[in-house]
């Protein structure tokens, strides 16, 4: 079996805020391409940091990032935007165009790197069907439910094919059978290639979906299982 290629690695990574207070201490941390991580801890425990952190938007004080080969420890402030268009993002809150409709929140992402209009119109066709909305590609997000902005999130967040997704806390603002739907979908995701990154603090997801877990405590990185659950 061929060996699998590591896409994110962090070498002893520290984050230190201007106030002193250190959100990760030390982190060492790979993941390989393909692979569906869970990142888990109680409130405090550094989980935003670690999204921000592979976002670009927090610096390192201490230790490396490598992404996808480029070191974000290197990386001028301007080079960002173009770094993060590689990535897909997904955030607890939605964060839809509410005067946009569907079509026209998963199209943007496609309008910032210049995809022409046809192309954009096949690959966001392509999205809504995939997670089930193409009959309501011209509805406001107000004439949404919950489980279904959220859906549209993730078409946006994978209309540019990143290799990489990060959802931060996904499941946040749904219930039940809406969270297991949107948690299927990004196993979907993962299966066609993209690396999934996913912060929850949703128990009863993690320990049924059996994957890779990694426990942060108070900055910290204190476990990595694979295929574990997690009960605090």
């Amino acid at each position: 079996m061929a060996e699998q290629k590591t896409l994110i690695q962090m070498e002893d990574v520290t984050v230190r805020y201007s106030n002193g207070t250190e959100a990760l201490k030390q982190v060492n941390l790979e993941v390989a391409k393909g692979d569906f991580v869970f990142v888990v801890g109680s409130s405090g425990s550094g989980k935003s940091t670690f999204i921000k952190t592979l976002l670009g938007e927090v610096p390192v004080f201490s230790g490396n990032v490598h992404v996808a080969g480029r070191s974000l420890n290197q990386m001028k402030r301007k080079q960002r935007p173009y770094y993060r268009r590689n990535l897909g993002v997904v955030f607890q809150e939605f964060r839809l165009l509410e005067d946009r409709n569907v079509f026209e929140n998963v199209a943007l992402a496609q309008r910032v790197i210049g995809v022409s209009r046809d192309r954009m119109k096949k690959n966001v066709t392509i999205m809504l069907d995939m997670v089930g909305l193409s009959k309501k590609s011209k509805a406001l997000p107000k004439e949404l439910s919950g489980g279904e902005q959220q859906r549209v999130a993730i078409a946006r967040a994978m209309v540019n094919r990143p290799g990489i997704l990060l959802a931060d806390e996904p499941t946040g603002n749904l219930d039940p059978n809406n969270s297991w739907e949107i948690m299927m979908l990004l196993e979907e995701m993962n299966r066609l290639g993209t690396t999934v990154i996913v912060v929850t603090h949703n128990n009863e997801i993690v320990d049924r979906m059996k994957k890779r877990v990694v426990v942060l405590n108070q900055g910290s990185l204190i476990s990595d299982q694979e295929k574990g659950g997690y009960t605090q």
